[in-house]
């Protein structure tokens, strides 16, 4: 058999097959897309944490005195942190390194005003 014949008769009958069969899988495409349900429902927006600053502070035992400029910080034996889940936990200020401790309760109103947030 001529290979050019070979592959005229092949085109044929896939032609033919694509043909018979095409029809046959949409419909049924188109029998599964009427099945389905569809969904149009948005997804929930997830809203960005907001920062409490009072609460910033009273979870670091610092108070800011507005009236006289002051703060205090919190210097008991025992400090306030808070763990993974968001509870505040009491911590023996012992196990703190003592660098943690002097930055917590260093002043920093100079480089606050310096930055101008204050």
């Amino acid at each position: 058999m001529d290979k050019q014949l070979l592959k005229a008769y092949i085109r044929t009958i896939v032609e033919e097959e694509v043909k018979r069969i095409l029809p046959e899988l949409l419909s049924e495409a188109v029998r599964e897309v009427k099945k389905a349900t569809s969904i149009n429902e948005a997804a929930p927006a997830q809203q960005k944490p907001k920062i409490d600053r009072g609460r910033l502070a009273e979870l670091m035992g610092i108070s800011y005195d507005r009236e006289n400029a002051t703060i205090t910080a919190n210097t008991s034996n025992m400090l306030t942190t808070v763990d993974a889940a968001g509870n505040r936990v009491q911590v023996p200020a012992s196990s703190v390194p003592p660098e943690v401790v002097n930055a917590i309760t260093k002043d920093y109103s100079q480089l606050m005003k310096k930055m101008k947030l204050t």
